[in-house]
Order: C-alpha cells, then sequence, then structure tokens
C-alpha cells in the first residue's frame, strides 16, 4: 500500500516537471496533492514523532527556498513543489533529494543555455499542452524549469533503493 502513494507521488512530480517545461509553472494542486497524499501515508507508515520530523524537515526547506523567492532567484511554484518533496524525503533521505536536486539542476541550467533546447521546450508545449509555438516562444529563454530539478531529486528520495545505484550514501 505504502508503495502506491510512493508511485502516486513520483507521478505528480513528473506532471509538475512536464508543465513546468512546457509552461514555467507549477500548479498548486500538484504540491497540494503532494501534501495531502503524504497524510494517509504518515499515518500508515510512520511514528508520529518521524512524521513531526518531516513536516520539520519541509519547514527548513521552506524558509531555504522562500529567501530564494524574495531575492527573485526561485519561483513560487518550485517553493511549494520542493517543500512537499522534502515533507516526503524528511530527515532520512533529505540530504540526497538536495544533493541530487542541485546537481540535475545545474545540469539543466547547462542544457537550457543551449539552442536545442528550445526546440525540445517548444516540442513539449506544441505536443503534451496544446499551447501555440508563439505562446511558448513569450517564456524566457534563459530560465530553468527548476520543477525537473527537484522531480529527479524527488523520484530518488521517494525511492532511496536507486541510490546505491547511483553511489551515494544515505540509503
Amino acid at each position: 500500500m505504502e508503495n502506491l502513494f510512493t508511485y502516486m507521488a513520483v507521478l505528480l512530480l513528473w506532471v509538475a516537471a512536464c508543465a513546468d517545461i512546457a509552461t514555467r509553472r507549477i500548479r498548486n494542486w500538484i504540491s497540494l496533492s503532494l501534501v495531502i497524499l503524504f497524510l494517509p501515508f504518515a499515518a500508515l507508515t510512520l511514528h508520529w514523532t518521524d512524521t513531526v520530523a518531516h513536516f520539520l524537515a519541509a519547514a527548513a526547506v521552506f524558509t531555504l527556498f522562500f529567501a530564494g523567492f524574495a531575492l527573485r532567484k526561485v519561483g513560487g511554484g518550485d517553493v511549494k513543489l520542493a517543500t512537499a518533496v522534502m515533507l516526503w524525503a524528511g530527515p532520512e533521505t533529505g540530504l540526497d533529494f538536495l544533493f541530487l536536486m542541485a546537481l540535475s539542476g545545474g545540469l539543466l541550467a547547462l542544457f537550457f543555455i543551449l539552442p536545442l533546447a528550445n526546440y525540445g521546450r517548444h516540442w513539449i508545449a506544441r505536443h503534451l499542452y496544446g499551447v501555440m509555438p508563439s505562446l511558448a516562444d513569450g517564456i524566457a529563454d534563459r530560465s530553468v524549469p527548476y520543477g525537473v530539478a527537484i522531480a529527479i531529486g524527488g523520484t530518488f528520495a521517494l525511492h532511496p533503493g536507486f541510490l546505491p545505484f547511483l553511489g551515494l550514501a544515505g540509503s
């Protein structure tokens, strides 16, 4: 049963990632769904003290990302999505989540500087979201869809069995 919750959470992460690529927006319903989905997961699988630790870890990430939002370096959707993922990751895999998110975010930043990235973004916007190319052109070319990095880090945090494959500790 607990795997069903985590699979649904990962699916939501990748919905957010695709939306972020296509529109540079992460809808509130996705982050809210992740939080709501966490509640029965925590009730079924975690001790109440562990649940509190998960909420404290999420509060710490919210504080960190909100500072980035205040400095206009991070989008509001990214703040909410990263907070929701840290709620799931908790202190057990939270550092792995942050590390993989930062690493993949750096690689994404390099990729989205390249002209080929614009083609991929336009294709996703047109085929998955039905956004006309002229609307996709209005998206700032220099922005990075950090929801993808959050989804990558979150996928591994929710499935820590993948972490030994990457050679990371904490698994």
